[in-house]
């Protein structure tokens, strides 16, 4: 029995806190961003990190960008499986610092450029009650010991999930006005994840006769009858092995003529075996098998308790790649800007830093061997998925600006090893996933020429299909509003102001679990709900 299920937690923090970009790659990384949704087109500073051929069009000199956001989401999911105490799990995700800086050089047709941004993850989440996947196996004890006859009514448990995770990216660029149609831009992004979970599944109780036991006591209780019964039944076989050596009796005599008290017909028959015509030699092999069979069970009984027993997980992730990028900014008539930008695939892997003692116990190999859910150095591919993004920006009049964003994710050329979560589906990420988009729109009207008002759309995709799904990590379709207001404060500087709210469409998922591992599979249905919100406040000043 897989009591503590701490399974494919390699997402559930990256995907959680994201607003938007695709699966794994948060594309909300300013606060002009934040009260548009729509910024790949931009000329301001903070197309270092959308539009890095657009900072030719900056003034020359030096430009930097402070912004942050804070960030709000909450996800639940219901699961019908019928043996749970509660249907209903839900995780608070926070991320009060979520940062992007950013500065720019500009000389002449030349421009310099470097940043720094959370490109995936960048928040906590705290799942109080756990999850359905930490709790089936431990529902499990009521169906399975009820159907072995035993009085038990319910289960009760402590059982807590609390993760971060950031990915961390720092920029660099180069951008050349070619002429004044055609701008490019070249560049690279260092990144360096880092995911955290610590957890915990105590306290397992099951309610029996009435009375609430620890889990624990029960089957260390029963490992020792059957240890007992192994003792019994392998000391009768040992008995009889001596009498034949003794010459007492052959392996021919009827079992009857040598057990007046009938002590060893009992004794067969408490091992559920029909000890009628049987002979010293069968008895023999009866109690051998009775005592082969009662350790196995005591080994197995042994190993439920160990599993039952309080686990904690305590395992750091850590990984560094590199993402190149190129970006083509075309101004084909004034007040028109259409800009391009390619981010490559950035390759990741996953190394385990664990406590020897927090590695999430989940089984035991056919030698004893104990299996870990993150045993310390194991490695786990998590690429990011490379991106193509389109911006196209038109100033219909001095007052109004629009913009028409779209970013399209290449999910299938990833290497994810949490693919293969799903046998009877496939092992290749193609199997779980499409590829992802976003398409947006935003308008910015200015109100005086000190303050802009703006506001977006995005509506967005991540590709997941959806037996990609599980509670641990799943990917909603959604629709974006932001708003917001641009304050010139001088020449020199200006902030923005932004917030949004993303609605989400929900889904579900059909699955089967493997009731106690006993091959019995049962059907439940598992639904997926999440809340966003946000705001941010940010600085861009010219020297």
């Amino acid at each position: 029995m897989k009591s503590f299920m701490f399974v494919s937690l390699i997402l559930v923090l990256s995907a959680g806190i994201l607003m938007a970009g695709g699966i794994v790659t948060n594309t909300n990384q300013s606060a002009a961003y934040m009260r548009t949704l729509n910024r790949n087109a931009s000329t301001d500073v903070d197309a270092v990190y959308y539009n890095p051929a657009g900072l030719t069009k900056l003034e020359d000199g030096l430009h930097l960008s402070l912004s942050n956001q804070s960030i709000w989401q909450t996800k639940t999911v219901t699961n019908s499986y019928q043996y749970l105490n509660s249907d209903e799990y839900v995780g608070n995700v926070f991320a009060p610092i979520f940062p992007n800086i950013y500065f720019a050089y500009k000389t002449g047709n030349l421009a310099v450029s470097g940043g720094f941004q959370p490109i995936g993850g960048g928040g906590s989440a705290d799942y109080e009650e756990g999850l359905p996947s930490f709790e089936m196996s431990v529902a499990d004890l009521v169906p399975a010991l009820a159907n072995q006859g035993q009085p038990i009514s319910a289960y009760d448990a402590d059982i807590a999930f609390e993760g971060s995770s950031i990915y961390y990216g720092v920029q660099g660029n180069i951008s050349y006005k070619i002429n004044d149609m055609i701008s490019i831009g070249v560049g690279g992004r260092y990144v360096s994840a880092v995911n955290q979970y610590i957890g915990h599944l105590k306290d397992i109780a099951i309610t029996l006769g009435g009375n609430q036991m620890p889990a624990t006591v029960f089957f260390t209780n029963a490992a020792t009858q059957y240890a007992n019964a192994a003792t019994s039944a392998s000391t009768a076989a040992n008995a009889l092995s001596s009498a034949i050596t003794a010459g007492q009796v052959t392996g021919g005599t009827p079992l009857a003529a040598m057990d007046s008290d009938s002590s060893l017909i009992n004794g067969l028959i408490a091992f559920g075996i029909d000890p009628t015509g049987y002979t010293v030699d069968n008895a023999i092999t009866a109690y051998s098998g009775a005592a082969s069979s009662a350790s196995a069970s005591a080994a197995e009984m042994t190993a439920k308790s160990n599993l039952l027993d309080d686990q904690e997980v305590d395992v750091t992730q850590k990984a560094t790649g590199f993402t190149p990028i190129i970006s083509l900014m075309l101004t084909p008539m004034d007040g028109l800007d259409i800009a391009f930008r390619y981010e490559g695939l950035t390759k990741l892997e996953l190394v385990n830093e664990a406590d020897v003692d927090k590695q999430a116990l989940v089984g035991y190999e056919s030698d004893g061997t104990p299996v870990y859910e993150f045993p310390d150095g194991k490695k786990t591919h998590a690429d990011m998925p490379a991106m193509l993004a389109l911006g196209v920006s038109y100033k219909a009049s001095p007052k109004l600006r629009t913009e028409f964003n779209l970013n399209y994710y290449m999910n299938t050329a990833v290497d994810w090893d949490w693919a293969t979560k799903d046998t009877t589906v496939g092992t290749k990420s193609e199997d779980f996933l499409g590829n992802g988009y976003e398409i947006g729109l935003a308008v910015e009207y200015q109100l005086s020429d000190k303050m802009a008002f703006s506001v977006g759309f995005l509506s967005a995709d991540g590709g997941a299909k959806s037996v990609y799904q599980t509670d641990l990590s799943y990917s909603l379709k959604s629709n974006t509003i932001g708003l917001g207001l641009a304050y010139k404060v001088s020449d020199a500087m200006t902030i923005n102001f932004g917030g949004l709210n993303t609605f989400y469409q929900n889904d579900e998922r059909e699955g089967q679990h493997d009731l106690g591992g006993s091959g019995m599979m049962v059907d439940y249905t598992e639904k997926y709900l999440k809340t966003t919100f946000g705001f941010a406040i940010g600085v861009d000043y010219k020297f």
